[in-house]
């Protein structure tokens, strides 16, 4: 009977441990997927001013707190700007006049995807965007870069002598620049075209412009202005 019991213990399991388990394999798989990883690792065509090799040295002198920089394909110097493994946000300036923004999130259903935000400066800042999920195919989360007119207060212009069509028109041309923020599931967005005009046109507009950035929320798959 006693060695019964004694079996009929060892078939019994043990909550907390399996809990604790449970826990550890989804930090390991977290661990796995972190923003240095995934970086170092992405597929050349995605980033292809930086070698592997080149993003490597990145991170790793980081660590060391030896370097911030490394030279490019074109032998000139990029700089690891921000690397935030607790955020899982990392920024690189790859020339000078471009600029990689990579960071990890998550969908509604906690599924982890990419984003990655790729601005050049030539001198204004224009910026593209694209998604992927961590095996580094294209995900459909949509995103509609805003127009320049989308600052304008209206408010303003009713009461102004400016001809719609003529401002419409001038800024028709658009530079727009985004970035992730950094802790929430949102992209912040800023209007440059103003710098684009002329400096009397610039002076007359720009009363006429809210100066603020405009922010983005992920809600299912498209990304909606808040």
């Amino acid at each position: 009977m006693a060695k019964n019991k004694k079996k009929m213990k060892l078939k019994h399991h043990n909550p907390n441990k399996c809990l604790l388990f449970g826990l550890l394999l989804a930090c390991g798989s977290i661990f796995s997927q972190s923003i240095e990883k995934l970086y170092i690792n992405m597929p050349d065509i995605l980033n292809p001013t930086l070698s592997r090799q080149n993003r490597l040295e990145l991170i790793e002198y980081h660590k060391a707190h030896q370097s911030d920089s490394s030279v490019n394909r074109f032998g000139n110097k990029a700089y690891l700007v921000l690397s935030d493994s607790l955020n899982q946000h990392l920024i690189v300036k790859n020339t000078s006049s471009s600029t990689f923004e990579m960071k990890l999130n998550y969908l509604a259903d906690s599924t982890m995807y990419i984003g990655i935000i790729r601005t050049t400066c030539a001198p204004l800042c224009m910026s593209t965007l694209e998604f992927y999920d961590t095996a580094w195919n294209v995900i459909p989360l949509y995103f509609s870069m805003p127009k320049a007119i989308e600052w304008l207060d209206t408010a303003k212009l009713n009461t102004s002598e400016i001809d719609n069509n003529w401002l419409n028109k001038l800024v028709e041309m658009c530079f727009i620049s985004a970035l992730f923020d950094k802790q929430n599931n949102i992209i912040s967005v800023e209007n440059n075209t103003l710098d684009f005009l002329s400096p009397d046109d610039r002076k007359l507009l720009k009363p006429l412009f809210l100066e603020k950035h405009l922010t983005y929320k992920l809600k299912d798959k498209y990304w909606v202005r808040e």
